[in-house]
């Protein structure tokens, strides 16, 4: 059996995305639509079609690795994760995305038996869990991008919150800074108290205009640019209690389960747990949940954890604290990487790899998946090449 199988990623045409830019990436001709995400993986949801050469029909890479796991996986791989244990994607955010979070591995288990027993098909859209898995994800900068995540401290909300003005938003602030209340508690029934007000939204316009004043903080200038965007939706006061990051190209950022999130601008590569568990609260056309977004919320004010990558020469390795994956850019050189299930996706330039009995070459936008069995593989790249693997407890 051919153990490097070419993929065509899974594309996803969600209205945040740009228009032009996967499909560049991928060789696709334009439709003048948004595409958001492209998916290198084998999620049953929207699997990678997998070939062992171009004119070989194409077979959806979760049924590859299902034909044979230990040889795709290898023995420790397919024994502890049964399936592909990761997700590589790249995103194109040209508009906010909404307001989520995703739930502890635990909580995956539970949310998936219950929708099961409560009999919501797997297609629906109101199911929230279409696996059973945590979903921690690493996000890795191609270009300048901004991201919300995490929560801000209390104080700093509470200020932005009297900025804004209104009897409203000043008696939020009063309720945050109740000396009684510890702050991870403080700001979950923020999110609460602000996504159940009624009267919220009739706030929405004071948040743009003290978002848009000259010298308003950038906080505030972020949660008005998505209020313009949904001026209806109270999850902007969400954002405003979020951390801003800002990350420049190979810049890295982890979100944990727990953690509220929303992604605002920019080009990615995104590597995560392969699973599709997102419960959203806000700034989206798509199903909402409220009550579990704040059920599965940790209210604790945390900067946003950067990962910061180990350079080995032409190699930056981006280890998560996850035992899932690792991503690693090779740029401009050759590196090395062990047995296991592995992408490779050439982002810029050509990439030539290589195993014991084959070498194959990547143009850009071009992925293969290496099979365990295939061993120790070569990856040599003219411009930027992505590898994903499962990390070894060595390395």
């Amino acid at each position: 059996m051919a153990g490097v199988y070419r993929l065509q990623p899974a594309l996803q045409r969600y209205a945040w995305g740009m228009t032009d830019v996967i499909e560049s990436l991928v060789g696709c001709e334009p439709s003048g639509e948004p595409v958001a995400e492209a998916w290198w993986g084998a999620h049953a949801s929207a699997p990678a079609l997998a070939r062992v050469d171009p004119h070989a029909a194409a077979v959806p890479l979760d049924a590859v690795i299902a034909s044979d796991p230990r040889a795709m996986l290898g023995d420790e791989h397919s024994t502890r994760w049964e399936r592909l244990p990761y997700l590589l994607k790249v995103l194109a955010i040209a508009r906010p995305l909404s307001l989520q979070v995703h739930p502890t591995l635990d909580q995956a288990h539970a949310g998936y038996a219950d929708e099961d027993r409560r009999g919501t098909p797997m297609g629906d859209p109101r199911r929230t869990f279409k696996d059973r898995l945590h979903k921690p994800e690493m996000v890795v900068a191609l270009t300048p991008m901004t991201l919300l995540t995490g929560f801000r401290p209390v104080a700093a909300v509470a200020r932005d919150l009297v900025t804004i003005g209104t009897p409203l938003t000043r008696r939020w602030a009063t309720l945050l800074l109740d000396a009684g209340t510890e702050p991870a508690v403080a700001l979950r029934d923020y999110v609460a108290e602000v996504l159940h007000d009624p009267e919220a939204a009739g706030s929405i316009d004071a948040l743009i205009a003290a978002g848009e004043a000259p010298g308003a903080p950038e906080t505030l200038a972020i949660a008005a640019a998505a209020a313009r965007q949904y001026p209806w939706d109270p999850g902007a006061f969400v954002a405003v209690a979020l951390n801003v990051v800002h990350l420049a190209p190979r810049e890295a950022c982890f979100t944990g389960a727990g953690v509220i999130h929303s992604y605002q601008s920019g080009l990615g590569l995104e590597v995560m747990v392969n699973s599709d568990n997102v419960v959203r609260a806000g700034l989206t056309p798509k199903p909402i949940d409220v009550d579990l977004l704040i059920a599965l919320t940790d209210g604790t004010p945390t900067p946003p954890p950067r990962v910061i990558p180990h350079i080995e020469g032409p190699v930056a390795r981006y280890i998560a604290p996850v035992e899932e994956y690792a991503l690693s850019l090779v740029e401009h050189g050759t590196a090395t990487f062990p047995a296991g299930p592995r992408i490779v996706l050439t982002f810029a330039g050509t990439s030539r790899l290589r195993t014991h009995r084959q070498e194959v070459e990547l143009a850009r936008g071009e992925a293969v998946f290496v099979a365990a069995a295939e061993g120790e593989i070569e990856v040599e790249s003219t411009g930027v090449a992505v590898v994903v693997e499962v990390p070894s407890p060595t390395r």
